[in-house]
């Protein structure tokens, strides 16, 4: 059955690349990520939707204990439902199933974010995987499994870990062609990810998956924030780069899929997180739907994020992330991933600034002379804002200029005493400035601290010589002097 299913499967990507040959639309780049939505509570109307949008894949939530009430016990008319949808989505779909939530049989709790035992949570997923072969095509073990809110205790690694070693084989044994996809990390978290890896998860998973659509996210995919470290902050969405990073530092090179992307469309004011009360929730529909292409556009250039799922389809009571409101009525964003699906990126513009800014020293000159106070006057530039200026000297911090108001250009003097109480000699002067993303831009100088005294000799020296060279001028005009 799996044969015939390739087969099938293969006819329909050569008849579906052949009418948009003759219809004169090229498809989307051939590294692009695969487009597709979640569906939360799929119905027969966001079935609708899918065709619609003619997007390549389908995240569907297999929620464990509504699957199998009792141990051993599975609900006849869930498998139903979830089987109608599966055979109701476009031909050549491709699903995902994300297994989630413990029973309380299994956990001894009424907590469905209680961490499951790892062998029975894989003896479910073996059934469904045995029994969906040829139909799922790839199985995420849990949801933001790195965060409280979903796996009560977390961040804890090594029992994610576990989960991971039971329930990779458990369907590899069944459907070995299947995709097993690390659940998707809160934002980019590579520091969990980095735990999965000390805790012995490697060979365990297929392709990471990370979520992007983090609470009361008003930027757009090409603005990202550093942290100390230097490092993407996980929230960016262009931090994947950053779990990609950790995969390759740990030897493993698999696909990223971003198994939810989205931003909120609402006017309210953010009522969680670090910033709430503070800022917008959301952004404009027209925003949203530019956004979307934006990162579709980011993630063109980067082959390894594979698959880019869009959460959820539609609106629902408290979600106001979809590309469908409640009523049915499309929003922008809908006709962006419409286009992407059938156009491909179309944009050329670059994805984020990742230089610092141009800093510009307008003193002191390279190579300087002093005795005295050292004046130090630097301009620093960005399109981005300038978020910071830093002076050392040999490496230790002079003086920073800066504040939270990100300017475009941010100048910074001084005049500087500590300059007579460094030892004499060479040293260097360093400037850095940083945008409001945290890029970082660098230039270095020489200065010579002299003594007072040499500088004066030095002085007096210059001008005797002046005076022999003028006193010797004078002599030789005397003799070609005409009588």
């Amino acid at each position: 059955m799996a044969t015939s299913l390739g087969t099938a499967t293969r006819r329909l990507a050569v008849a579906g690349a052949l009418a948009l040959v003759l219809i004169g639309v090229s498809s989307p780049p051939a590294f692009a990520a695969e487009a597709g939505v979640n569906l939360r509570e799929p119905n027969a109307q966001q079935l609708t939707y899918v065709k619609e949008l003619g997007s390549h894949w389908v995240r569907l939530f297999v929620n464990w204990p509504d699957f199998e009430p009792a141990r051993g016990v599975f609900a006849p008319a869930q498998l139903s439902y979830y089987e109608q949808i599966l055979a109701g989505l476009p031909a050549g779909s491709k699903v995902i199933a994300d297994v989630v939530n413990t029973p309380a049989w299994e956990s001894g709790s009424g907590d469905p974010h209680a961490p499951p035992h790892p062998v029975d949570y894989a003896a479910f997923v073996h059934v469904l995987a045995q029994r969906w072969a040829g139909r799922v095509a790839a199985w995420e073990i849990w949801n933001e499994e790195d965060a409280p809110r979903w796996w009560t205790g977390a961040p804890d690694p090594a029992a994610y870990v576990a989960l991971l070693q039971a329930a990779y084989p458990a369907v590899k044994s069944v459907d070995p062609q299947a995709t097993v996809v690390l659940g998707g990390l809160t934002g980019n978290d590579f520091e969990f990810l980095q735990g999965v890896y000390e805790a012995g998860g490697k060979g365990y998973f297929d392709a990471v998956g990370v979520h992007t659509d983090t609470a009361c996210d008003v930027l757009s995919p090409y603005d990202f924030l550093r942290g100390v470290d230097g490092r993407m902050i996980d929230d960016s969405f262009l931090a994947y780069r950053e779990v990609h990073a950790t995969m390759l530092a740990n030897g493993d090179d698999k696909p990223i899929w971003m198994t939810e992307m989205s931003w909120r469309t609402t006017t309210a004011v953010c009522s969680e997180g670090t910033f709430a009360g503070q800022k917008p929730e959301g952004v404009t529909p027209a925003e949203q739907a530019e956004y979307l292409a934006q990162a579709y556009h980011c993630m063109a250039q980067d082959p390894y994020v594979q698959v880019a799922l869009w959460f959820p389809l539609q609106d629902e009571a408290t979600l106001s992330n979809g590309l469908v409101r409640t009523n049915g009525s499309r929003k922008p964003a809908f006709g962006a991933m419409r286009s992407y699906v059938t156009k491909g990126d179309q944009l050329t513009e670059p994805c984020g600034v990742f230089t610092g800014p141009q800093i510009s020293v307008l003193s002191p000159a390279n190579n300087v002379r002093y005795s005295g106070p050292l004046p130090i006057h630097v301009v620093a530039r960005s399109s981005q804002g300038v978020f910071r200026i830093t002076l050392k000297i040999d490496g230790k911090l002079i003086r920073n200029y800066g504040g939270g108001t990100y300017p475009s250009t941010l100048s910074g003097f001084l005049e500087w005493q500590g300059a007579k109480h460094i030892p004499l000699g060479r040293h260097t002067l360093t400037v850095l400035a940083y945008d409001q993303e945290r890029n970082v831009s660098q230039t270095t100088l020489t200065i010579v601290h002299s003594t007072a005294s040499s500088s004066a000799g030095h002085k007096a020296k210059s001008g005797h010589a002046r005076k022999k060279h003028r006193s010797r001028r004078r002599r030789v005009r005397s003799r070609h002097k005409v009588p």
